[in-house]
């Protein structure tokens, strides 16, 4: 921590405190557009200059190639996207049927008695892992950037001041990103309707 405010830091922490699931949406999108871009239009200029194509059809080329592989790469990138979160919940399924195992519950014992038991529990909690962890991908999203965003904006205000300030932002993070204080925002009781007239 900063022995004086950090005007850099806090602003960063700001940022992500408030926008975090945006901007990660956003850099992930934008990430597979720059990829898949590059990508065609490098293939494109070996399509084409291995075809002997004047440099007209080659921009030409080029522009029609970026613009389909940006459209591709983002389409890719958003199912990696979800495969990782599964990938990730999967493991930490099965991590957890082996630590379960190991602990040496009785109603774990009873289920996994049997050999076609054992292989259902651990595919069940592999799968059960995937499925939570990708349903709750956001959450865990928001969970991560509100943390490092109220880290970032304790690392720049004085400790007298981050000591007391990191929970109320973290939590102010959590609201914010979910949309839990929009959502509140919204909830006005509507007007009372008016009778109707006399026909």
């Amino acid at each position: 921590m900063s022995a004086t405010f950090e005007p850099t830091l806090i602003i960063v922490g700001l940022i992500l405190c408030l926008f975090g699931w945006t901007l990660y949406w956003a850099g992930v999108r934008l990430l597979g557009a720059v990829c898949g871009a590059v990508a065609a239009t490098a293939l494109a200029v070996i399509v084409i200059l291995f075809a002997g194509a004047s440099d007209h059809w080659l921009w030409i080329g080029c522009a029609i190639a970026a613009a389909i592989g940006a459209v591709v790469g983002i389409f890719l990138i958003t199912r990696a996207h979800y495969i990782l979160f599964f990938i990730t919940g999967a493991l930490v399924g099965l991590a957890s049927a082996w630590m379960l195992e190991a602990a040496k519950f009785e109603w774990v014992e009873s289920l996994i008695s049997k050999s076609l038991g054992r292989v259902l529990y651990y595919i069940l909690c592999t799968l059960a892992g995937g499925l939570l962890v990708l349903l709750a991908h956001r959450l865990i999203v928001i969970i991560l950037t509100s943390f490092l965003g109220t880290g970032l904006f304790a690392l720049g205000m004085p400790p007298r001041y981050a000591v007391w300030l990191f929970l109320p932002v973290f939590l102010v993070s959590l609201l914010v990103q979910t949309g839990i204080l929009k959502a509140l925002g919204k909830t006005v009781p509507p007007a009372p309707a008016k009778p109707a007239g006399p026909p």
